[in-house]
């Protein structure tokens, strides 16, 4: 296939030429008089499987012929020469087994890390011993760097990097997958270095990034009939460029610096390489733009002297949209509808982005259309239904089973899956939803949930069902991995099978079940190097393991219609090649952060720069810009600040400003303007062509039939201050629903003290008996609030205010001669007929047979304008008093009635009986209700709350937010 030569010998595409295509062709130039064995023994050598499929794919095209062998890189592992090597460990074995050294440096020194962060920390180690054992560098280097200017953060570094020098060079050991083939490498050059193959070997689509594959190519390159064929070659790049690139620090990120150190690794001059076949690029003059406009930033004005040569730039740039789009839907719903006409147009579209959430964003949009993209990198496990119902699973242990998490599971779809009466689990669950949300316990137990079936027919063995896998399974001790997968997967699939499922349901089904199966098979293969573990931290285990899951389906996708990973931007070609989210901190990513070392100590070790990912995908964004059909698009704003434009597309709109005499302003507008027109046209297709107009401020007029005929008289405030809401209750009968987790929040820190005072007084305690007061107080909030760290923080306020209640109280009780606490009233209010209602907290009459009224108030305590104006609560039950509402005792004088604080402040408010008399409050009353009784008088929404930021529970339902309290309500009358 190749001439003899003293030289290495290495070939070159240029920037967007499609690399399986060319290949093929470039061998079919040279191998034409091949017969059929000499076909059959070219042996090419990729980089990743989905460029030996597409590869294959293009010599399925014909003509018939015996098939090269395409091989990837990793399979050497395979190779018959590998035998003398020892299988390598699994890489999740080798996480496992450095876990539980982090584990025992975690427990003798614990102010390294926080032990949550176990599987974390043995990641991190185990992806920088795959590093180290690529690049070939030996831990002892790591150990003695000069660290001289470092901080203290190196010896802690220190003491976790020690853990994996056991792990290198061990004869006694599996080596992992990165030593075994670095050592299978070393072995096959050893042997062609002896005995050379002299059939062709070729090295295609490589860049030599990692130190093993570099290694190859450094053996391939010196076989007789060896041959490298380098991915997006600036030929454009002129020699001066590739002279000065000599220091990492400063050039490790421009996309042609691995082919310098590949340059200096094989021997090789820029010159020497040579292009494997004469296709041309889609625009030679647009690739010799964006060479320019990369040069490395010590050689930027270069611009200068070299821009005024690249020609009319209109003609570089006929091709190119630039799409500024003002948020991130509008680039999402930008590129879906041009996604869309490429589907019309029957070409080929790749979307190519590293931002996941962007390209998720424009799957979501195509949906609108029918179109299901062909997504290279497929979803994350952990996202899929699978992993997400066995993530839910493993959360279970070890805790208080909340209505949240139990209701999670009973609702997802893989739980009672393929089931035939699956439709009575749905009912069941969402019948268990409203009782526990109405009656709770915050943490459902065995006997609430039997209590619950036990209430109607139908339910008994659900609930039994239910009882026998999802309760007491926070009584948890540290158990093996291996016993607890067991559990786990034991859990999950009785709860996907149902209460009469065999089986496992539907949890192992289709892909994302294959998969999610592939997982835990080798989660348990490797459970013997995992020790012993609580729930907590297998739950991060297991979350960590399904995150290297994804869950593909090469057939699902439309053919045309392509999302890739940026690497395929190097191995593949579309008639339209759209280049998203370009932004900074996304095209590029910002390097992840290095708990280990950092960039200096990087370089002195010879691992790789954080610069090294930066340099890649900015060859992946050289390689797409060379295609035929250009898109860049960006969002102007993230969801919650302006963004900054990806580097290379300030340098390229930065250089073709500089260049007006090569039109390059007017190029560059041209690009803007082809975007603008689609942003345009998708910001039409998103808007709504009738905007429905905004809505009014309710105040609707049921006929009086209709209205309330008993309010309470904590109502009457509501009814002044938001009438909407006693609509909304009282005329249509909606209540507020209740959170499905009971929180530890005011409302039932003042129920629990409200049980605590009645309790007290009803047993008969005096001011003395500050024990029994915080007996009965310890006995409530454990009963009622079952979140131990707000229930002691509770009883230490309680404790706080005891002396002070029980001093008030001792003045309060020397007053009394009779106590009563907890007393129901109610009495209809002149002609209107509405019944008010109260229930008092406590009523004390004094030796003149006089009542003296007290409210608890464990939040803020109404004052006097308030209770005149609005809070009328007290006045309206001293109202009540005198008109023998409370049949316990009777009609009574009232001498006197307060809020008493119960709080901080222990504020006492007295109501304004003297401005205020029960006559006169009483007479207002049926003035109100006579009003209400009314059809034109409307129940206005938020008529005078206390404040615009308060919240109503009816908000939702008034629309408020489209109108505000500015606006005059617009009253509806209702038949």
């Amino acid at each position: 296939m190749f001439d003899q030569s003293s030289k290495p010998r290495i070939f070159g595409m240029p920037p967007g030429i499609d690399f399986a295509e060319s290949l093929v062709r470039g061998l079919e130039n040279r191998c034409g008089d091949y017969n059929p064995a000499d076909w059959a023994r070219v042996e090419i050598f990729v980089n990743t499987a989905r460029m030996q499929r597409r590869i294959r794919a293009v010599f399925d095209a014909g003509p018939a012929r015996l098939l090269p062998r395409i091989r990837l890189i990793t399979d050497l592992a395979d190779d018959p020469l590998s035998l003398g090597v020892p299988p390598a460990v699994s890489p999740l074995r080798r996480r496992l087994e450095l876990s539980q050294f982090v584990a025992k440096l975690l427990e003798s020194q614990p102010d390294l890390a926080p032990r949550a962060a176990l599987y974390d920390l043995s990641d991190s180690l185990a992806k920088l011993m795959d590093e180290m054992q690529g690049e070939g560098v030996d831990p002892d280097v790591l150990v003695n760097l000069d660290v001289t200017d470092q901080s203290g953060h190196w010896e802690r570094a220190l003491a976790f990097l020690r853990i994996i020098t056991p792990f290198f060079n061990r004869a006694d050991q599996a080596p992992d997958k990165e030593a075994r083939q670095r050592l299978v490498v070393e072995n096959l050059s050893k042997v062609w270095s002896d005995t050379p193959p002299e059939h062709p070997v070729i090295i295609a689509g490589s860049t030599g990034s990692r130190g093993t594959t570099a290694l190859l190519m450094q053996a391939v390159s010196k076989l007789p009939q060896g041959a490298i064929i380098l991915p997006g070659f600036d030929f454009d790049l002129p020699p001066k460029v590739w002279d000065g690139m000599t220091d990492d620090l400063k050039f490790e990120d421009h996309p042609q610096f691995r082919f310098r150190r590949l340059m200096e690794l094989i021997g090789f001059a820029p010159q020497d390489v040579a292009e494997w076949e004469q296709t041309r690029p889609a625009n030679p003059k647009r690739n010799a733009l964006v060479s320019l406009s990369l040069r490395p930033a010590p050689v930027t004005d270069q611009w200068l002297t070299d821009g005024p040569t690249l020609g009319n730039l209109l003609e570089a740039t006929r091709d190119v949209t630039l799409v500024e789009a003002p948020s991130p839907r509008a680039e999402a719903e930008t590129i879906a509808l041009r996604l869309r006409q490429a589907v019309d147009d029957g070409i080929t579209a790749a979307l190519i982005s590293p931002d996941r959430t962007l390209t998720r964003q424009v799957a979501a949009a195509l949906d609108r259309w029918d179109i299901t993209p062909d997504d290279s990198a497929g979803i994350p496990l952990a996202l899929s239904p699978p992993g997400r119902f066995l993530r839910h699973v493993a959360d279970l242990f070890g805790k208080p089973l909340t209505g949240e998490a139990l209701l999670t599971l009973l609702k997802h779809p893989l739980c009672h899956s393929e089931h035939p009466d699956r439709g009575a689990h749905l009912r069941h669950t969402r019948e268990l939803e409203l009782h526990l949300r109405r009656n709770g316990p915050a943490f459902p137990d065995a006997q609430a949930l039997l209590a619950w079936a036990n209430s109607a027919e139908g339910r008994s063995v659900w609930a039994d069902w239910l009882v026998a896998h999802m309760t007491d399974l926070e009584v948890d001790t540290d158990r093996p991995l291996s016993e607890r997968l067991e559990r786990h997967i034991a859990l999950a699939e009785a709860l996907a099978a149902g209460p009469n499922g065999i089986d496992a349901g539907g949890l192992w089904a289709k892909n994302a079940g294959h998969e999610a199966q592939r997982i835990c098979g080798q989660l348990q293969d490797a459970a013997d190097a995992g020790g012993v573990m609580n729930a907590r931290e297998y739950a991060s285990l297991f979350a960590g393991v399904m995150n290297d899951g994804v869950v593909r389906d090469r057939d699902a996708g439309h053919p045309n219609i392509l999302i890739w990973g940026t690497l395929e931007a190097r191995v593949q070609g579309a008639d339209l090649t759209i280049l998203a989210g370009m932004n900074d901190g996304v095209w590029p990513e910002a390097p992840a952060p290095d708990p280990w070392l950092n960039r200096v100590m990087r370089a002195k070790a010879g691992l790789l720069l954080p610069e090294r990912r930066i340099g890649l995908s900015a060859h992946d964004y050289q390689q797409a810009m060379g295609g035929a059909d250009i898109w860049i698009t960006r969002s102007k704003r993230s969801a919650d600040a302006e963004t900054v434009p990806s580097r290379w597309v300030n340098r390229l709109v930065n250089l073709m400003k500089g260049l007006p005499a090569q039109n390059g302003e007017a190029a560059l507008h041209a690009m803007r303007a082809r975007g603008d027109h689609w942003i345009e046209i998708a910001n039409a297709l998103s808007s709504p062509k009738d905007r429905t107009p905004p809505a009014p401020r309710p105040s609707p007029c049921p006929p009086p039939s209709a209205r309330p005929d008993q309010l309470s008289v904590t109502q009457i405030k509501t009814l002044v201050r938001d009438p909407f809401a006693i609509y909304a209750r009282k005329v249509l009968h909606l209540d507020p629903l209740d959170p499905l987790t009971p929180q530890a929040d005011a409302p039932l820190k003042g129920i629990i003290i409200h049980k605590i005072l009645e309790l007290f007084i009803r047993n008969g305690h005096g001011p003395n008996d500050r024990d029994a007061l915080l007996a009965i107080a310890e006995e409530e909030f454990t009963a009622n609030c079952p979140w131990p760290t707000v229930r002691a923080q509770w009883m230490s306020r309680f404790r706080q205010i005891a002396d002070a209640f029980l001093a008030d109280e001792a003045d309060r009780q020397a007053k009394a001669r009779t106590i009563k606490t907890e007393l129901w009233g109610e009495t209809k209010v002149g002609a209107s007929g509405v019944k008010l209602t109260c229930k008092a907290d406590r009523i004390d009459l004094t030796e003149t047979d006089e009542a003296l009224i007290y409210d608890y108030k464990t939040g803020a305590v109404p004052t006097k304008p308030q209770q005149e104006s609005f809070d009328k609560q007290l006045l309206l039950e001293a109202a009540m008093v005198t008109r023998g509402a409370f049949t316990a005792i009777g009609p009574k004088q009232v001498q006197a009635a307060a809020f008493l604080g119960v709080n901080a402040a222990m504020k006492t408010s007295a109501a304004p009986l003297d401005t205020h008399p029960p006559e006169k409050v009483w007479a207002e009353l049926q003035q109100l209700f006579e009003a209400w009784g009314q059809h034109k008088r409307g129940y206005t929404a938020r008529l005078a709350l206390f404040s615009k930021t308060e919240v109503s529970p009816y908000d939702h339902l008034s629309r408020y937010g489209e109108w505000d309290t500015s606006q005059d309500p617009e009253s509806e009358k209702l038949t």
